[in-house]
């Protein structure tokens, strides 16, 4: 979640090429393909924030308007079936909510606003419908509200995604926030959590969580069964430990089972009432 490896950009020319050969009667020239190249330059040094003046920089209307449409052929039979396919088995899940099954290709700059990154590899990230859905189509102008860029943004040394947990009448709540931790800015705080508003994800986490509990309920009976309260925390830590070492830090999951190895009531079988099956 949150991050994914950035990838190859060797074949930005070719790309182009492939979309605009020379002998094309409607295209762009090679003069035009090398401003884009340049303008391919500025985003990733921008870590790819939105820059106003790169709607109209460098290229034409008309030349922006061919890389718009050029975008249909980034489809699994058009031109640039490749590139959609290696940028989408780059992610085994949705970077943006780390659930979702990756299916469509999100423009990080909204390809209408910033039409010169519709086929830019570093401006297509892998998604899940969902969360292309949800993610807003005008970008937002404030620096505290810009999105977190899958593959410029690198957030994965700060552990800031933090679950707090209630269990009343049985049910379990779980809502999920971001803490800021030693290093990290008030700007990026912000944006993190304007992440979590933009995609909807403590509204989304619920069903999830739900399934996950269900997937533990014969560990966690086990680990009771064997030792108590203490024996279930003790489970959970070691869980968590291994949610990070396959998924890194901010995986929902780990959030949720350090949250739950810190409740004692959860832990000291109160989870047999949030599952609904009665205790040894």
């Amino acid at each position: 979640m949150w991050n994914l490896k950035k990838p190859s950009l060797t074949s930005a020319r070719s790309d182009l090429d492939l979309l605009f050969p020379e002998d094309a009667e409607i295209g762009i020239s090679d003069d035009d393909k090398l401003k884009v190249l340049a303008l391919y330059d500025e985003y990733e040094l921008a870590l790819g924030q939105p820059v106003p003046e790169w709607k109209t920089k460098l290229l034409s209307e008309d030349s922006r308007d061919l890389l718009l449409t050029a975008y249909g052929e980034v489809s699994d039979s058009g031109e640039l079936s490749l590139l959609r396919a290696t940028l989408k088995k780059a992610a085994k899940k949705c970077p943006y909510c780390g659930f979702g099954e990756v299916r469509d290709l999100d423009h990080h700059l909204p390809k209408k606003h910033y039409k010169c990154f519709s086929v830019f590899a570093l401006n297509l990230v892998p998604s899940c419908s969902k969360c292309n859905g949800h993610k807003p189509r005008k970008p937002p102008s404030t620096k505290e509200k810009f999105h977190i860029h899958a593959y410029l943004d690198d957030v994965s040394k700060f552990n800031f995604l933090v679950a707090d947990i209630e269990i009343s009448d049985g049910a379990l709540s779980a809502t999920f926030r971001v803490e800021r931790r030693r290093g990290m800015s008030i700007e990026l705080t912000k944006r993190l959590r304007q992440h979590l508003t933009d995609f909807k994800l403590n509204e989304r986490y619920v069903a999830q969580v739900i399934d996950y509990l269900e997937s533990q309920e014969t560990s966690l009976d086990d680990n009771y069964r064997d030792g108590g309260a203490g024996e279930v925390k003790a489970y959970l830590l070691r869980t968590a430990e291994s949610i990070v070492r396959t998924k890194g830090h901010n995986d929902w999951r780990e959030a949720l089972v350090v949250a739950l190895a810190d409740s004692e009531e959860f832990c000291d079988g109160g989870f047999y009432e949030v599952l609904g099956f009665p205790p040894p």
